[in-house]
């Protein structure tokens, strides 16, 4: 099929290719003499768009695919929001606050703002924000429910937006919720951006969020060339504001649109896809439905296997995994997912014993770790001295006299003289409460980032991140350092190198480094360094999961209270909570189409809580399954283990504890 011009929304299945539907429309819309630069692409992780860019590179040249507007919707919302800076009230040296610096911000406005009887999650108070803004919903007309969250939250929403404001910050959220607002109030604006894009391209539709549609909307032109790709069934991000009406709407939304499925698999035995179809087809909302259909002929059966409490049901996967092992499976084609990271704590209990290398998958990223937080904190204030959040977590890291008491009586003299804290910290000797070394310290920090704010606007980028570190104490040359105290060292050093590369490439321009800086809020992935040993069996979430394909799945914990959640299974169910149960069948469908050739659906029939020992329900998910396509299994290895067996697994677990201590 063909399709040209007008709304057109393509409904994939799993493995059924859809990252290939959009590269090829790509390029044939190329090759219909579409620009490239008229072209805008959008997808849900910076992985995605770069996969996608790598395809497009080997279908039409790398230049080419170079020219296309190929993002993440936060990536494009950075581009936006610089080009329209003014518009929006910011300059361009703003800095964009990651999760952490978000929960800065609420933590503090809790302790200062909310009337809260007791302390609550900052987490939690960020995440009602967050789902506030990205459905659109202004402070000023927020409602919050008789909850004592909704209400902490709501009574510190409008100080959350002004904190940012003073700080010319903007957050993960503001990159699309900012350019929808633009775009909505400012006609001209849109004119210019709509006269942009003669098409418009979505994966991962499912996943929009009221704002991500709208930014869809406002940017379609009236030639309505919106061209979505997505599946319904493996819609499993509504806990964090995605709304699957959007793709099961998307007629009203865009009039006239072409539908189309991609229901052939080209992943999954035929056996597998046949317990996904039965599981997938009780949804009560699937106006859209589909029928996987197996390219690859049947294979082993699903393997449906009951233990008697969840120890023995990590037992029994540590068991399958070491006798695949044997035979020859890579382990990185083996994976374990199950709903709760709870789970994983006995799955990794039982893996050591048998000395199996993991990784648990999602785990702490490069950018994420202390010490390179630390020093982008350096940077951003350097760049932009209104980034007082930034100023304060690093301004006694290194440890340097200005601990929390110093700190409180800089704030105070900078409120009373109207100061901000860096030019507080530079006045520091006439703060007579601080001790000589306080004061002495705090103009050397305030000196330290002064200069390296005149270094980045004229010398080197790597020598002048090079020479604040190295002022700051962040670069220290001690041979008698700890393992710890290197590691974090070699962390820094790698950082710098980051920018040095930088450099080589954009030259020594500030806007570079502050690009660089933008990038690594949006994606903190360091493809760059590598892994100890990537031959490791992956223990994910299932909403960590999504996306990837293993040759042997344990898709464990399938019973009532787990995989469904328990808050989907009260007996007074809501409408709300009839909505998470569907998207609970859903995560059960991902994980079931993340196998290739052999899954396992395992699950326990008692579990002591509280000293009780309760009878446990099979998840309703297992029932109604084909017989003829499932198995009951049992371990080949459900028997003591010899002594040979015992010690190969003893030595096992040494070498892997030896590694570690290295």
């Amino acid at each position: 099929m063909e399709h040209d011009e007008g709304p057109l929304l393509v409904l994939a299945g799993a493995g059924s290719g859809k990252t290939r539907v959009i590269t090829a429309r790509i390029a044939r819309l190329l090759e219909s003499g579409v620009p490239a630069d008229a072209i805008l692409a959008v997808t849900f992780t910076n992985k995605a768009a770069n996969e996608m860019r790598e395809r497009l590179g080997d279908m039409i040249g790398r230049e080419r695919a170079n020219g296309i507007w190929l993002s993440t919707f936060h990536s494009f919302g950075v581009r936006f929001v610089r080009q329209e800076a003014k518009a929006l009230g910011l300059g361009s040296r703003f800095t964009i606050f990651d999760q952490g610096d978000s929960l800065g911000v609420v933590r503090e406005l809790l302790r200062t703002e909310a009337k809260a009887d007791r302390q609550l999650d900052a987490q939690a108070i960020l995440s009602r924000i967050s789902l506030w803004k990205n459905a659109m919903r202004e402070p000023a007309k927020l409602r919050a429910k008789n909850d004592e969250y909704d209400q902490a939250a709501a009574s510190i929403y409008a100080a959350y937006e002004s904190t940012l404001e003073h700080m010319h910050a903007v957050d993960f959220d503001d990159l699309v919720v900012k350019p929808v607002a633009l775009l909505r109030r400012r006609p001209g604006i849109r004119s210019k951006w709509r006269g942009r894009f003669a098409h418009i391209l979505v994966d991962e539709f499912q996943d929009t969020n009221v704002a991500q549609l709208d930014l869809v909307c406002l940017l379609a032109n009236e030639r309505r060339n919106v061209c979505v790709v997505g599946d319904d069934d493996q819609s499993i991000y509504g806990w964090r504001g995605a709304c699957v009406d959007n793709i099961l709407d998307f007629e009203q939304h865009f009039p006239g649109a072409v539908v189309t499925k991609l229901e052939r698999n080209y992943r999954s035995r035929a056996s597998i896809l046949n317990v996904a179809n039965a599981a997938i087809e009780k949804s009560s909302t699937r106006p859209y439905a589909k029928v996987l259909k197996p390219v690859r002929e049947a294979g082993p059966p699903v393997r449906i296997c009951v233990l008697p409490e969840p120890q023995e049901e990590a037992k029994f996967v540590a068991s399958e995994i070491r006798k695949l092992l044997k035979e020859g499976t890579d382990p990185r084609e083996i994976a374990v997912l199950y709903r709760s990271n709870m789970q994983a704590k006995l799955l990794e209990e039982e893996l050591r014993i048998a000395g199996i290398a993991y990784r648990v998958f999602g785990g702490t990223k490069f950018f994420d770790r202390k010490e390179i937080k630390d020093g982008i904190a350096y940077m951003r204030v350097a760049l932009n001295p209104r980034d007082e959040l930034s100023l304060r977590r690093i301004v006694n890291t290194p440890p340097r006299g200005l601990g929390a008491q110093s700190l409180r009586h800089i704030l105070e003299y900078g409120e009373a003289h109207r100061m901000s804290l860096l030019r507080a910290l530079k006045n520091a000797r006439g703060i007579e409460p601080l001790s000589a070394r306080a004061q002495a310290s705090a103009v050397r920090l305030s000196e330290a980032i002064e200069t390296a704010g005149k270094g980045f606007r004229g010398a080197g980028l790597a020598d002048t991140a090079v020479s604040l570190l190295r002022a700051v104490g962040m670069l220290q040359d001690d041979a008698a350092q700890s393992p710890d105290a290197k590691r974090r060292r070699a962390n820094v050093d790698f950082l710098t190198r980051s920018i040095e590369r930088l450099e080589a490439r954009s030259g020594a321009d500030r806007e570079a480094l502050q690009s660089l800086l933008h990038h690594i809020a949006l994606d903190s992935t360091d493809s760059e360094e590598p892994e100890e040993d990537d031959r490791q069996v992956t223990l994910s979430s299932l909403h960590s999961a999504k996306g990837l394909e293993f040759a042997v799945v344990f898709l464990i914990g399938c019973v009532e209270g787990v995989l469904p959640h328990a808050r989907t299974t009260d007996p007074k169910i809501t409408d709300a909570s009839m909505a998470d149960l569907e998207e609970e069948r859903r995560l059960f469908y991902v994980g079931v189409t993340r196998a290739r050739d052999l899954l396992y659906l395992t699950r326990h029939k008692e579990r002591v809580t509280r000293g009780r020992l309760l009878k446990i329900t099979p998840s309703r998910f297992l029932e109604g399954l084909p017989e003829a396509d499932t198995e009951r299994y049992q371990s080949s290895e459900s028997r003591e283990l010899g002594r040979q067996e015992v010690a190969d697994m003893a030595k096992a677990l040494l070498e892997r504890l030896g590694a570690t201590d290295a």
